[in-house]
């Protein structure tokens, strides 16, 4: 039996993982359309600095998570940042965060949050720069069953169950498989359904369903300087979804080595109608423009940083989401996970997720 996994975020790693260990005989592939893993726990270095550009940690609010990063995956570059995150409102007044959420650990990797990718993805098979454009039924579709009621489950089900074919985006069939598991946000894995052999009304009900999951736009901007910037937080964050910037952190304060001695590196994460307002505006205006907010907010000058780099998240946070059992309670062979299902974006809950639908997957195939 054959899985194909869309997507080698951190929902379809986990969920990999977790089927690896209770289902050796299920032969598992993940095919992910870029060269690295994890999707927004991701990393960049550049000039002796390193900054993870899109979540900024994981947190482990439950024993199953806090067992997964601290003793099943090697936790030897494992750090709680331990320092708080204060808050600030739409006029730039600054405040002590919750003491209670800053109780909670901040965990991150010292050498940078794609790491847990790399860890999650370990001894996985796993290709890399395959772009899945669309699915294709291996046998013709036989239809609905007989008597069943017209929901979301029943349509689904009536979809051939003898398994599929994977074509990448140049319409070159990749593989054949018996079950796949889609994990790319909920508007590309849309894009790829929509592509697809399948039946017109199973189709129309699961675009329907993830329809329902809408994201925010997040301009994410780098920000180096040589000189000391220190503050009593380690990151601002906004309350009201009243200012331009929805996140400020000192990112040199997050982790040993993070950039070169005396130096300073801000990471300036920017709301969502902001940074869909700028979305096309190039690099240098972005950087104007963010380092002035970014002076007012912290009272200092940032203008003419060392260098910037610019990452726009076209899918950085769910805002809405869809519904896991209506995307997965199908006997379809097709199974959903990421994020989106919960309509927040957190590490943790696409993890969660991803150990949701190997749940799903097992009982399948029991």
């Amino acid at each position: 039996m054959k899985l194909a996994i869309i997507g080698a975020g951190v929902a379809g790693l986990a969920a990999a993982r977790a089927l690896r260990q209770r289902r050796p005989d299920l032969a598992i592939t993940i095919y992910e359309k870029s060269r690295s893993l994890g999707g927004r726990a991701a990393t960049r270095r550049r000039d002796g600095c390193t900054f993870d550009h899109g979540a900024q940690y994981m947190k482990a609010p439950t024993p199953e998570l806090e067992r997964l990063l601290t003793a099943e995956l090697p936790a030897d570059d494992l750090l709680d940042i331990g320092r708080p995150v204060w808050t600030f409102d739409g006029a730039g007044v600054i405040a002590e965060g919750d003491p209670a959420q800053n109780a909670d650990p901040k965990w991150i990797y010292r050498d940078g949050l794609s790491r847990l990718g790399t860890l999650l993805g370990a001894g996985l098979d796993i290709q890399r720069e395959t772009r899945i454009g669309r699915i294709g039924r291996r046998t013709k579709d036989e239809g609905r069953i007989a008597g069943a009621s017209d929901n979301l489950s029943s349509l689904v089900f009536g979809l051939s169950s003898s398994g599929y074919e994977l074509f990448d985006i140049q319409q070159q069939k990749i593989a054949d498989t018996d079950l796949i598991l889609l994990t790319p946000p909920a508007p590309q894995t849309a894009d790829i359904l929509a592509a697809s052999d399948l039946d017109a009304d199973a189709k129309a009900a699961l675009l329907a369903e993830l329809a329902r999951a809408t994201y925010r736009r997040c301009i994410s901007l780098a920000l180096a300087y040589g000189r000391p910037i220190a503050r009593p937080f380690y990151a601002l964050v906004n309350i009201d979804r009243a200012h331009p910037i929805s996140w400020l952190a000192l990112e040199h304060a997050k982790a040993p080595d993070r950039c070169p001695p005396g130096h300073s590196l801000l990471i300036a994460q920017m709301a969502s109608g902001w940074s869909f307002a700028h979305w096309d505006a190039p690099a240098d205006e972005l950087e104007r423009l963010v380092a002035d907010q970014v002076g007012a907010l912290l009272s200092e000058d940032t203008r003419a940083p060392l260098w910037s780099d610019v990452q726009r998240w076209r899918y950085a946070l769910p805002d809405g989401g869809a519904d896991f059992d209506a995307l997965n309670a199908s006997g379809s062979g097709l199974f959903f996970a990421g994020d989106y299902t919960s309509g927040q974006g957190r590490l943790h809950l696409a993890i969660e997720s991803g150990w949701r639908a190997a749940t799903v997957i097992e009982r399948a195939l029991a």
